[in-house]
């Protein structure tokens, strides 16, 4: 129905789903336990009943037969979400890659509380607030939630496949900006500390970098949690308490550029896990704040942004690159600080 006005609310989305030729022929209940498997069928069957779910749009009997290319609507309340920052760019796309211009303070796919207010979700988005999961996207890097700059996803299950393997044999080239804490003395710095989780912080996600014994033993982590992690660092620019500097990660790890630089004593700005007390980054969770990262300045993000990428296409085997600029935010701070 091409001319379908949207029946949803402020308060509420649509979810499509489209009936692959594997469900063909499976029960209306049976499918979507199958999508929201933390649900009862009872729970379901209730809904399809009070007609928060429709079958093309129509009404249907939880026993209701799909059929392949089949439309199934799920209507949903509209939990309240952290505010996000939505102004992301789409700096290419083609029937294999999407590459975004990402800013800061947008999360990348669905978590804990942010499910409508992320990047992955917005992308699926038609019709206002119909959320159309047959529009595949595949995150095959990670950029963390405050995190700017550039971002590429797969569109396919082929290319996903094969950015994963660029990524993980490191035939890939990333390069991040960042804004630190204090004025490095070197100009460059060549940072090889493997990381693991931190088994001493209240933050389940906090990572840390590996403590030594005498013995060359880890302290505190099993010996298998090590993950080896390098990272280039070249300082841009030195100023009055700060440094911008460039970082290039030789490894992939979880929050690697953001610990690496913690642990030489140059913490990122604004960073609410590393260099600051954990009920900061634990209030944040709950609403976005913002940190003094100057006398009389805040910031509600931390200051690392993915300036550059360069990959290989996926299905045409092509060299690519794409970059991006510092934000305004930082940018700003920038200007506040050279005064």
């Amino acid at each position: 129905m091409s001319n379908r006005t949207n029946t949803t609310k402020a308060d509420s989305f649509l979810v499509t789903w489209t009936v692959q030729p594997g469900e063909n022929a499976m029960r209306l209940d049976l499918f979507l336990k199958e999508k929201y498997r933390r649900l009862s069928r009872e729970y379901l069957q209730k809904a399809i009943k009070e007609g928060r779910v429709t079958l093309n749009h129509e009404i249907a009997k939880p026993s209701r037969l799909l059929r392949t290319g089949d439309k199934v609507y799920v209507l949903s309340v509209k939990k309240e979400e952290p505010e996000v920052d939505f102004n992301y760019k789409i700096l290419y796309e083609d029937e294999s890659i999407l590459v975004v211009d990402k800013p800061g303070n947008l999360p990348v796919h669905p978590s804990g509380r942010y499910f409508f207010n992320t990047l992955l979700t917005q992308l699926q988005v038609v019709n206002e607030n119909e959320v159309d999961q047959e529009k595949k996207f595949h995150i095959v890097h990670r950029v963390d939630r405050e995190t700017s700059g550039v971002l590429v996803m797969a569109k396919t299950k082929e290319a996903a496949a094969s950015l994963v393997d660029q990524f993980t044999k490191r035939q890939t080239e990333k390069e991040y900006l960042a804004i630190v804490r204090g004025v490095l003395k070197k100009d460059t710095y060549s940072i090889n500390a493997a990381l693991a989780k931190d088994p001493r912080a209240e933050i389940s996600i906090k990572m840390h970098v590996v403590e030594l014994g005498a013995d060359g033993n880890p302290l505190y982590v099993p010996k298998q949690e090590m993950m080896p992690a390098s990272t280039e660092i070249e300082v841009i620019e030195r100023l009055k308490g700060y440094s911008i500097v460039r970082c290039k990660p030789h490894t992939g790890r979880q929050h690697q550029i953001r610990v690496h630089l913690d642990h030489i004593g140059y913490p990122i700005i604004g960073d609410k896990l590393y260099g600051a007390p954990a009920d900061l980054f634990l209030k944040n969770i709950m609403k976005t704040i913002s940190l003094e990262v100057a006398p009389g300045y805040f910031l509600s993000r931390h200051a690392l942004h993915a300036a550059k990428l360069r990959l290989k296409h996926p299905a045409t085997g092509k060299m690519m690159q794409f970059e991006s600029s510092f934000p305004e935010e930082l940018e700003n701070f920038l200007k506040h600080v050279r005064v």
